[in-house]
């Protein structure tokens, strides 16, 4: 057996004693079954670690003992359990166990012990072994974030956040930015660097937009000492929601005003969940990280409008912002929150970093990517405006179709890629009137004020007009540049070269 194998089978050895007391192979048989029903799904299958975490519990080993005899991080077997054993116990049983110490009595019960083991033989076997002694990590992760081991530049941006989260104690944070710009490589580089200063640090990706009560209910129950039996309302909500869901085929009722209704049913059980949070908030320092924000916010609409159901994350950041704390929220987006715009400040625990190009930094992508012709660097990382991901997808074609010849690549015109695709996600987001704004900017030369608009457009909607600018500032869409004792508004060529050349423009 390799030594691999050997690691692979340690689990399995773990609180082998629980088979004295209990009958294990049928409880593995009915727990398996009950992990069916809950998933819905007749492949499930009891896990070797599943079946190690029920053996501690049946021997009244609590999680962090669990957790210390497997080298394992303490909050994530409390998640695992929450997530899992607990739920499975809880459709085998039809109760809901409150804590980790009432399920062997549940199984009990159900008659699970084997004959002629009194209750005594539990504690019996607890001492006759030795508690783990292991002392917990104080750093515990959850989520996955993306890999920095190829990581260009951001020196200034880095010690910016490190400042204000580690020095200055700032309770929310946001890096925005345009698509492909670097926002989650920054976030995940900078957690790597500070993660040490929190107890617990947690990631969470946003783009399959979750409803808030589910993202509270895993905070709360990641964050917890203990499963959270008076969760029931918040997982009452994810509940109906899965519901809908399933149901969308046989009605004609939109997903978002379905996660509306239940959004909406008791906005004081989201209050609440969200004042619970806070709580878990205060008594730990930890670093939430939540990547995509924008997956949210509604299309279509300006910027800073939220999908149907999904106003009351802006109410939490706008409590998380607000509240006394010892922990940072970090979120990432290509458009800024209104929460954020008027909660930031130089003197407030609320600030916001916007991402431009890499600039100089992106030599390395060139250099990494093979391209000699160093003096043409400057006109393509100009060309593209540092943008990384555009970057690395050009430097590919030029590779392969120019044989690593910039200025070939470069006499051909702007060319986009695969990066339209980026800008097409951003682009499908906008309202009318924002579409309306850039393709009369990108018919323009050079940089233009708000008096070319009024000409240019030909309708008296002034303040409509300035919302849709703002709003095109918070994508990071257009850039405005000082001209004197005015301020223009201008495009990025490759956004100039999207909407001339691929965007679908409407009629108006």
């Amino acid at each position: 057996m390799t030594n691999l194998n050997k690691s692979l089978q340690i689990p399995e050895q773990k609180f082998i004693e629980a088979a004295a007391c209990w009958n294990l192979e049928q409880l593995y048989a009915d727990l398996t079954a009950a992990k069916q029903e809950y998933a819905s799904s007749r492949k499930q299958r009891l896990t070797p670690l599943e079946k190690t975490y029920l053996r501690g519990l049946l021997c009244n080993y609590s999680p962090v003992e669990i957790a210390a005899a497997l080298h394992r991080e303490c909050a994530g077997i409390r998640v695992d359990l929450s997530r899992g054993l607990y739920r499975y116990i809880q459709v085998l049983t039809l109760q809901q166990p409150k804590d980790w110490k009432e399920i062997p009595r549940m199984l009990e019960i159900r008659g699970y012990q084997q004959k002629g083991s009194g209750e005594t033989l539990l504690p019996t076997l607890r001492n006759s072994t030795q508690t783990p002694q292991t002392p917990i990590e104080n750093l515990t992760e959850w989520g996955l974030a993306v890999d920095t081991s190829i990581f260009y530049g951001r020196t200034k941006e880095l010690a910016n956040l490190e400042q204000w989260i580690v020095q200055e104690n700032c309770h929310l944070v946001a890096v925005l930015g345009m698509g492909g710009i670097g926002k989650t490589a920054l976030a995940s580089k900078l957690t790597n660097l500070i993660k040490h200063q929190f107890e617990c640090v947690i990631w969470v990706n946003l783009s399959h937009a979750p409803v808030l009560a589910d993202t509270i209910i895993n905070l709360i129950e990641f964050l917890s000492d203990k499963p959270q039996s008076d969760l029931d309302k918040l997982q009452l909500i994810t509940h109906d929601k899965k519901l809908f869901q399933s149901a969308l085929s046989q009605l004609e009722i939109s997903l978002d005003h379905l996660i509306a209704s239940t959004n909406g049913i008791e906005p004081t059980i989201i209050a609440d969940g969200i004042q619970r949070l806070i709580q878990c908030l205060q008594k730990r320092r930890c670093l939430i990280i939540l990547d995509e924000w924008e997956a949210i916010f509604s299309t279509q609409q300006l910027t800073g409008n939220y999908r149907e159901g999904y106003q009351v994350y802006g109410e939490f950041l706008k409590q998380v912002g607000k509240s006394q704390h010892q922990s940072c929220l970090l979120l990432t987006s290509c458009e800024k929150p209104k929460e954020i715009a008027a909660l930031e400040g130089d003197n407030q625990s609320v600030r916001s970093l916007k991402l431009g190009g890499l600039g100089e930094a992106a030599v390395e992508i060139l250099k990494n990517k093979g391209l000699s012709e160093e003096g043409e660097y400057s006109e393509l990382i100009e060309t593209y405006s540092g943008n990384p991901l555009a970057l690395k997808i050009v430097t590919t074609t030029i590779k392969d179709m120019f044989g690593g010849s910039i200025a070939n690549f470069l006499r051909n015109g702007l060319f986009l890629g695969d990066y339209s695709d980026t800008l097409s996600r951003q682009f499908n987001r906008l309202s009318a009137l924002e579409i309306e704004l850039l393709y009369s900017m990108a018919k323009e030369v050079k940089p233009v004020d708000i008096e070319n608009f009024y000409s240019d457009i030909q309708q008296e909607r002034g303040l409509e007009l300035l919302r849709a600018l703002e709003s095109l500032l918070r994508r990071s869409l257009i850039e405005t540049v000082q001209a004197e004792s005015e301020t223009l508004f201008a495009l990025q060529p490759a956004v100039k070269k999207y909407l001339m050349s691929v965007a679908r423009l409407p009629k108006l």
